[in-house]
């Protein structure tokens, strides 16, 4: 006869407990990963990219707002207002599509730059 009780079923699968001096031995092999990846966490490293990216961007949007009215104008000259919109419309969502990728592209190449500089320090 079988059992359906799951400590016979797993009994064999029981994990020996873990040596007394496991976790210090543990804290000392990660302590020097640890403050290797704090220094890389560091906010000044990641947060001067970000702003120095996020400088021009009032430039950007102004400079985009004013070739959108300027094809608007362009375009409505001989073609209807509703064609008129729909494709200033889209060149608009192309323009914030683009602009998205890129400043959500601007953490990952920061990141990678001061990875570059720790690797640097370090040689």
């Amino acid at each position: 006869m079988t059992t359906d009780d799951p400590r016979e079923l797993l009994g064999p699968l029981d994990v020996p407990p873990a040596p007394p001096d496991f976790v210090l031995k543990t804290l000392a092999a990660a302590t020097p990963l640890l403050a290797a990846h704090a220094r890389r966490a560091d906010a000044r490293v990641w947060l001067r990219p970000l702003v120095v990216a996020l400088l021009p961007l009032p430039v950007v949007i102004a400079v985009d707002v004013a070739i959108a009215r300027g094809l608007y104008a362009l375009l409505s000259l001989f073609l209807p207002d509703i064609v008129t919109t729909y494709l200033v419309a889209q060149y608009v969502l192309l323009m914030l599509l683009l602009v998205g990728f890129t400043y959500a592209a601007v953490p990952i190449l920061a990141d990678r730059q001061a990875h570059a500089l720790l690797e640097d320090a370090h040689v």
